[in-house]
């Protein structure tokens, strides 16, 4: 695949961000920002960001969303910069790091910041005050990758320790920590239907289900670390890069199998890539500081010619090269005239014009996909006339016997007529076997078809248990097909018959029903008619899975209309599917909204006006741990307002002691209040904490806590 257009930013790209309305962020080692058009390539905007240069191999740079922020970790300085894309200029610097920053993330409704550092920290900040509001749970070594989820109500680390931890940041009560991999975590990315993958310095790939913290699948390696991974549209495939490798891989997300790992090649060493769903491109930057813009179905237009000029090797030679080609009309038309072709050929082989025919099919000889069909077809069709004098003359045994071998034969009319006569031959049979004294006759009319072996189990059948074909139709009639199954499983040869083929046109059409009621909420409905569709053998895993979804989703609206909250979170942490369910996701935005207000609180240090804003939250026990580290968050903001006035002159050390303690005995003695206390002792405030009540960030609420730290605990 050739690129479409190749843009030069002469440094290593760092982070390539579609950020909508055709526009595309460009950020290289040296934190030059660039903003692209994708139609026309023209650079339209940027700025040059003066920190110190970032580092390509990390995930130090992001850009959020929508473009409204960007994020830079600097380098030897333990902090975090925030900028204003469209203003041009810096909003927050970020600390609490006692190492560099390795990984930064933004959630997609661009009101948070994941940081991940050398400490084994990883902090979620407000990008309404620029304060942290939530710790996650610490690595033992570097946390060189970190990501929110798509609904932004989970995240996860990755660390150097090869361990990777994933939580639930809506209530901050469930984490799993997994190690999996063989080699430093360096890539993290959730997709939907609770899906997560990560990539490592070995090039292992692992694809998550996030929400129960389970391995789905290892993916087939790379050869080395991976840099970076970007799914198209429907997250069906999936791009992946990785260090010293020239070559774009791709994997199909749907049986997670490795498609091709040449699928694109390129002279330079990727180090970012980027899909940008509106124009099916995938932008890939490299290490020299290219930056190539690659149209998925570019190579439309030279299919068609192929198809037109005939050209069928070169056509699904090309489709083989580019997968992506097989979602096309253009593809659609390329198997609709090669079905058209197969049936021309097998009409021609009816006619006797062999030659023709072999002439039709003979340039699909060339293709591996289609050289075993029409192999099969030429075999197949060298037995036609002996299948023709066969089925002319009623000698069924043998035309039979020569469809079994012959399957292609199958296809044709003298087939269609052969099975015609018997199904007229066979229902005139089974009306005269009721009646009494008829049988010579029955025998008689079935003779063309005696020594067939696909039929004698159904002319046995029709003298032995004369009633069999009635009762069939019964049960089917009364829809008993718990009893109608029970004489299929008696009779197997019976899966031929019109009336099983009828039976299971309905159980079809009973479960796509009950997938539409399903949708639109009528959840009893879907009861209903699962408890029938339980006596279809083919089709009760579906039942079954559609009754535990209907009884799941019943019993969640019931929570709902009891507005208990507190179960309903039990509930959704059990079923995460639910978490993609609009009315659950209505209480997530009101629960975030009032979040937000109370870190605006948190930020001031108001610790009553969090409690007030969240005092409908305190009975859901899922939401305490959430609220509590906002609350210390404020209360952090207290402690280091003192500090600030002890940098001042003032003598602020009994209330700092006093604070400290309060502190701990709230929620333990954690990484953050220990920074504090450093800064304490640089201020020459030495103070001896040995003896202090530790607490626990899940009994905070036992407490009656006071406004300001310092002051007496309740």
């Amino acid at each position: 695949m050739q690129p479409i257009k190749i843009l030069n930013v002469k440094k290593t790209v760092s982070k390539i961000k579609y950020i909508g309305d055709g526009k595309i962020c460009i950020i290289d080692e040296n934190n030059t920002v660039r903003i692209y058009d994708v139609t026309t390539f023209k650079l339209t905007d940027g700025f040059k960001i003066k920190l110190p240069k970032n580092n390509p191999q990390e995930s130090s740079v992001d850009v959020s969303n929508n473009g409204k922020y960007i994020a830079i970790a600097v380098r030897g300085k333990h902090k975090t910069t925030v900028w204003s894309l469209k203003e041009k200029k810096l909003l927050y610097t970020l600390g609490w790091h006692k190492g560099d920053v390795l990984s930064v993330n933004f959630d997609r409704e661009e009101k948070y910041l994941l940081t991940g550092g050398e400490d084994g920290r990883a902090y979620i900040w407000s990008m309404v005050t620029g304060k942290m509001v939530s710790s996650l749970p610490p690595h033992a070594d570097y946390i060189t990758s970190v990501a929110f989820s798509k609904n932004g109500l989970w995240c996860a680390t990755g660390s150097y320790d090869k361990s990777i931890t994933i939580t639930n940041v809506s209530s901050m009560d469930l984490s799993y920590r997994k190690k999996v991999h063989k080699g430093a975590v360096t890539f993290l990315r959730f997709l939907g239907r609770q899906r997560m993958v990560s990539g490592d310095k070995t090039g292992e790939i692992v694809v998550w289900n996030y929400a129960k913290g389970k391995v789905e699948k290892r993916l087939i390696p790379m050869i080395d670390r991976i840099l970076d991974i970007a799914f198209n549209s429907d997250e069906s495939f999936m791009f992946a890069v990785c260090n010293t490798n020239k070559k774009v891989s791709l994997y199909s997300m749907e049986d997670y199998e490795l498609i091709s790992d040449e699928f694109i090649k390129i002279l330079e060493v990727p180090s970012r890539i980027e899909y940008i769903p509106e124009l099916d491109y995938l932008v890939v930057g490299t290490f020299d500081g290219g930056v190539y813009f690659y149209d998925l179905f570019e190579d439309e237009k030279k299919l068609k010619e192929f198809i037109d000029n005939n050209e069928y090797e070169k056509a699904y030679g090309l489709i083989n090269q580019n997968p992506f080609l097989k979602r096309t009309k253009t593809y659609e038309a390329l198997e609709e005239k090669w079905n058209k072709l197969l049936v021309l050929a097998q009409k021609k082989f009816e006619k006797g014009e062999t030659d023709i025919a072999k002439q039709i099919l003979s340039p699909f000889l060339k293709i591996p996909s289609k050289r075993s069909l029409v192999q099969s077809l030429f075999n197949d069709f060298s037995e036609f006339e002996k299948f023709k004098k066969a089925v002319l003359s009623q000698k069924y045994p043998l035309a039979y016997s020569l469809v079994t071998q012959y399957p292609y034969l199958k296809n044709t009319i003298y087939y269609k007529k052969m099975e015609d006569d018997w199904k007229k031959v066979f229902n005139e049979a089974k009306k005269l076997i009721l009646t009494k004294g008829r049988d010579d006759e029955v025998r008689e009319l079935l003779k063309p078809f005696r020594g067939v072996t696909q039929k004698t189990p159904f002319i046995q059948s029709l003298f032995n248990e004369r009633q069999l074909y009635l009762i069939l139709a019964q049960k089917f009639q009364k829809k008993e097909f718990k009893d109608f199954f029970s004489l299929i499983n008696r009779y197997p040869f019976l899966t031929e018959s019109d009336e099983y083929k009828k039976v299971v046109k309905y159980g079809e059409s009973l479960k796509q029903k009950a997938y539409e009621l399903l949708k639109q909420g009528e959840y009893k409905k879907v009861l209903n008619i699962v408890e029938i569709l339980k006596q279809f053998p083919m089709f009760y895993e579906e039942a079954e899975d559609l009754e535990n979804k209907a009884k799941i989703l019943l019993t969640f609206y019931r929570l709902l209309a009891a507005k208990d909250l507190h179960a309903i979170e039990k509930y959704v942490i059990e079923y995460p599917f639910l978490e993609d369910v609009e009315d659950y996701q209505k209480i997530e935005r009101e629960w975030r909204e009032k979040l937000e207000k109370a870190e605006v609180y948190a930020s001031n240090g108001d610790v009553n006006k969090i409690l007030d804003e969240l005092s409908d939250y305190m009975k859901i026990s899922d939401k305490r741990i959430k609220i509590g580290q906002i609350v210390r968050s404020a209360y952090l903001q207290q402690i280091i307002s003192l500090l600030i006035k002890a940098m001042k002159g003032e003598n602020v050390k009994e209330y700092f002691e006093k604070a400290v303690r309060n502190y701990i005995k709230l929620f333990g003695f954690d990484m953050e209040i220990s920074d504090l206390i450093e800064k304490a002792k640089r201020l020459k405030m030495d103070i001896d904490f040995s003896d202090v009540e530790e607490g626990d960030l899940t009994k905070w609420h036992l407490y009656k806590l006071p406004e300001k730290i310092w002051e007496d605990i309740g």
